[in-house]
């Protein structure tokens, strides 16, 4: 097990590429990602209202029911998932800004900033 972020809530760790929340409350245990040469990070918003996975690709999992169990190329409201499938990036970094965003550095120093509220993933890059 591999520790990857806490809060007052939620715990995120990892077991080999299978990204596990658990709820602390209830002891509830639900896979939130699954990364192809494991996890590298994950943060949890400070409002706890979402969580974001990194390693090949994000994957941005929002905390609340029905707290679905991650799938492989299923579009969902629990999850959005962005540089995972066509176009794979190694994400070496990544940092909550505030409770609606979300800012990752590329395996290429590359700086792309994410809106997590939007209905799809949209990014900018910061050079």
């Amino acid at each position: 097990m591999n520790l990857l972020a806490e809060s007052k809530h939620y715990i995120v760790y990892s077991e080999y590429e299978t990204v596990i929340l658990q709820i602390k409350e209830s002891q509830r245990k639900i896979q939130i990602g699954d990364f192809y040469g494991d996890p590298q990070m994950a943060v949890i918003s400070e409002d706890e209202t979402f969580c974001v996975m990194c390693g090949c690709g994000v994957i941005l999992y929002y905390l609340r029911e029905p707290f679905k169990e991650y799938e492989y190329h299923i579009q969902t409201e629990q999850w959005k998932e962005w540089g995972r499938n066509e176009k794979e990036i190694w994400i070496e970094s990544i940092e909550c800004i505030h409770n609606k965003t979300v800012e990752f550095v590329t395996e290429y120093g590359q700086n792309i900033i994410i809106n997590v509220g939007d209905d799809k993933i949209k990014e900018r890059e910061i050079f």
